[in-house]
């Protein structure tokens, strides 16, 4: 089940009209990469050793620092399962990639208003937990956030992918105890209870289910069609209706549920980058 959650694909549109695809799971890896971690600390000490008037209500230098990194936790740690719900809503009413700032300005601004009410209850009782905030405060808010979030999907994670596309280009399978090259697989397919790999001219039919070969491979290596089907990035073609064709011109067919998943893989991940 988690294992779903993370290849769950998000769909943006950024400030500058480009879209941004995305997993759960490359957020999560996104998150706890150094240079993450080093854009968010930047930003960190920029907005809390700033004049009092960046947080008007908390005048001490310490409750401000506590404020920002609070705000920034429930933040991070909201954000994942927050953008998978609100996406599928978005997707379901609206259709096609949702703006990045309308994604992120409802979470934003929760994080402010819960971290502000919450540090003020506990130690200045006698303020009005949210007298303080203003709509300039919520607004300057919001749009730090985007411009983080936004060098992040333009920057960060695409140098991300490319480090990973490096590191899988020795990398090993493990299927029912066996060791199988990765960048060997092309396509895979589940039959009953085995598994049949596909290999440059070849098939091997494995016991071991589809469940254990999704776990070990990313986006970056490919994706997930149908239930039943798995094509690698190096062999995906083309997306035309609701069938993957290979380099090799064989059709793969793509379940209805995973067709905007797919569509927006191609468009981000395939080597080719074609949708008819």
């Amino acid at each position: 089940m988690l294992g779903k959650v993370f290849n769950h694909e998000v769909q943006v549109f950024v400030s500058n009209g480009d879209q941004a695809h995305f997993t759960i799971r490359e957020m999560h890896e996104l998150y706890t990469s150094w240079q993450m971690w080093l854009l968010v600390l930047v930003g960190f000490f920029i907005m809390a050793t700033g004049h009092p008037v960046t947080l008007p209500q908390f005048e001490s230098f310490g409750l401000r620092l506590a404020f920002w990194f609070v705000a920034l936790f429930l933040y991070l740690f909201l954000s994942m399962f927050y953008a998978l719900a609100t996406c599928r809503i978005w997707r379901s009413t609206f259709g096609g990639p949702i703006p990045l700032i309308i994604l992120s300005s409802p979470l934003v601004l929760a994080s402010t208003y819960l971290t502000a009410g919450g540090l003020t209850i506990l130690f200045e009782p006698g303020k009005p937990a949210f007298g303080s905030m203003t709509w300039q405060m919520n607004l300057r808010n919001v749009f730090v956030a985007h411009v983080f979030e936004t060098v992040a999907l333009l920057w960060l994670l695409p140098a991300q992918r490319a480090r990973k596309a490096i590191k899988s280009a020795g990398r090993d399978i493990t299927l029912a105890g066996r060791k199988v090259g990765l960048t060997q697989i092309s396509r895979v397919k589940a039959a009953e209870h085995h598994l049949e790999i596909y290999m440059s001219g070849k098939v091997e039919i494995i016991r071991e289910r589809m469940a254990t070969f999704l776990d070990q491979v990313s986006p970056e290596d490919g994706i997930q069609t149908h239930r039943s089907h798995w094509v690698a990035r190096q062999t995906a073609r083309s997306l035309s209706g609701s069938k993957l064709t290979l380099t090799d011109g064989q059709e793969i067919p793509v379940a209805r549920g995973r067709l905007d998943d797919v569509r927006a893989w191609v468009s981000t991940h395939s080597d080719t980058k074609e949708l008819l």
